[in-house]
């Protein structure tokens, strides 16, 4: 995936509220990375790696295109991939005062129900419930230092 310009990174975390029919105000920095965008809104569905939905602009569809043209045509891992990626994933629109309609199907993936915690990830974000939203980062914060360590000393990982 082409790394975006620090301007148009998705970056920081934003909790808002979500109302009775999945309207959520995205983040304003979120919206005006996504300024260059055609649909006027971001891609979303629902994450293989957990509860949560993986979100960005039309650079991720292409990024998906693009890993999923690794494999044959007709692959099962191939079809399986375009069946959840390309198949599952919602084009989502800003209405006038930048909000979006998450729907159903994706709401009750990610367990979305009174605040939604918007959570950047550079070139893509993730929307998931802002409930115990501190405890998840303090429980990722010791996995972020073991991986921060192994990128500055790359040759201890590599003990066989």
């Amino acid at each position: 995936m082409k790394l975006r310009a620090p301007e148009a990174s998705f970056l920081g975390s934003h909790i808002n509220k979500i109302d009775a029919k999945g309207r959520v105000a995205a983040p304003a920095d979120f919206r005006r990375a996504l300024e260059g965008d055609p649909i006027r809104g971001f891609y979303c569905l629902p994450s293989l790696r957990g509860p949560f939905l993986e979100c960005g602009g039309g650079d991720l569809i292409s990024f998906f295109k693009e890993m999923i043209s690794e494999l044959p045509p007709f692959d099962e891992d191939r079809e399986e991939l375009e069946a959840h990626l390309l198949g599952q994933v919602r084009a989502l629109s800003f209405d006038t005062e930048g909000r979006v309609v998450i729907p159903e199907i994706l709401r009750a993936h990610a367990g979305l129900a009174e605040k939604v915690l918007f959570q950047g990830r550079g070139e893509t974000f993730w929307i998931m419930t802002a409930e115990g939203a501190e405890k998840k980062f303090a429980a990722g914060r010791d996995r972020a230092r073991a991986a921060l360590q192994r990128l500055r000393n790359p040759k201890q990982g590599d003990a066989s």
